[in-house]
């Protein structure tokens, strides 16, 4: 039975984090969740309770609607190790921006929530350095956080119809140097998202999610936190919090970059027996993936402790806050500039 503690507003369900890990349905995504429970996710709903009760974190992974084939397989798959977060809507690769929304409306539906995560299911996440990270995220008054880069609309992928991050949006954003977050992971404070969607505006759908939650957010006027211990970029440290799988195999796997990571070496430095050059056979692309997780559930830089007395380093490479205050201790009185309070002064005027 879940604490008093759990209840929020209007019998939805207070966590100071909702963790969406978004998967789907087949052999592939089934074993990334199966070895995602051998490494960093909880392994039954006992785990997921306990979880949440000593850090506020509500962790799921995410489906939309179940296909009829798969339905047997994902009610095991609960019956075993927990409940998943169910997103009311077809689950495919190309309507990732649809899923996205509709999680929201899930969550302002379901959950009173401080934060919501969305992560991919291709990472690799330390729970203990998040937790802590949710506290700092609160104190610096982060809303949009993520590993940002710039939305380089010259990218032809972008403008090209058969390629997976086609946008068909793309040329509205011509010339727009705007930030985002990386879709593998980010995060956005709960009343941001009940902003949105109380707005009663309906973005643009459809090409990458995590370029239509940036465009959303640029819109809506958001402040956003780079925090780059959710990247792999740096290898396992002591302040790593999220490191992408998928990026480490697909990067070492092209010849332009072939970045040594801890998963990938070249074949002098192979840490297989014989030594082989290692993840550059992309039929072994997920196979390898599923290794590289393990690889980092059980290397000594990974599996640092965190800190008792919970410090946890901050690194960032961009701090885009805003300084409220001044912008407060500065602005005019509301009716000056509020286009219906002005209508209503003129018309009390009139009358």
């Amino acid at each position: 039975m879940r604490s008093a503690s759990h209840a929020g507003h209007a019998g939805k369900v207070r966590v100071k984090a909702l963790v969406a890990v978004m998967t789907g349905f087949g052999k592939k995504y089934a074993e990334r969740r199966e070895h995602s429970r051998q490494t960093w996710f909880p392994a039954t709903q006992q785990e997921l309770d306990r979880l949440e009760d000593e850090t506020g974190m509500h962790l799921r992974f995410a489906v939309g609607e179940v296909p009829e084939e798969h339905r047997e397989e994902i009610a095991q798959e609960e019956a075993k190790y927990g409940s998943f977060l169910r997103i009311p809507l077809q689950d495919h690769y190309d309507t990732l921006s649809y899923k996205t929304m509709a999680l929201w409306k899930v969550v302002e539906e379901q959950y009173d929530a401080q934060y919501v995560l969305k992560v991919d299911d291709d990472n690799y996440v330390r729970l203990d350095r998040l937790a802590i990270a949710l506290d700092q995220w609160t104190e610096f008054g982060a809303e949009y956080i993520g590993c940002f880069k710039i939305r380089n609309v010259a990218d032809t992928r972008q403008a090209d119809p058969s390629h997976r991050w086609y946008d068909p949006h793309h040329m509205i954003f011509l010339g727009d140097d705007s930030r985002y977050a990386e879709g593998p992971f980010y995060a956005l404070r709960g009343s941001i998202i009940r902003g949105v969607l109380r707005s009663g505006l309906t973005p643009r759908l459809g090409g990458p999610e995590d370029m239509m939650v940036g465009a959303i957010m640029k819109g809506f006027n958001i402040t956003f936190y780079d925090d780059r211990r959710l990247c792999h970029m740096e290898g396992c440290t002591e302040k790593m919090i999220a490191y992408k799988w998928d990026h480490a195999v697909r990067d070492f796997m092209d010849k332009t970059k072939r970045f040594p990571t801890l998963c990938c070496l070249p074949q002098n430095r192979s840490l297989q027996l014989p030594p082989v050059d290692e993840c550059t056979n992309p039929q072994k692309y997920h196979e390898e993936g599923l290794r590289c997780l393990h690889t980092l559930h059980t290397d000594t830089a990974c599996a640092t402790p965190t800190l008792t007395d919970g410090i946890l380093p901050v690194f960032s490479y961009y701090n885009y806050t805003v300084n409220h205050k001044w912008i407060a201790d500065r602005a005019p009185e509301e009716s000056s500039w509020r286009y219906m309070a002005h209508h209503a002064q003129r018309r009390n005027a009139a009358g």
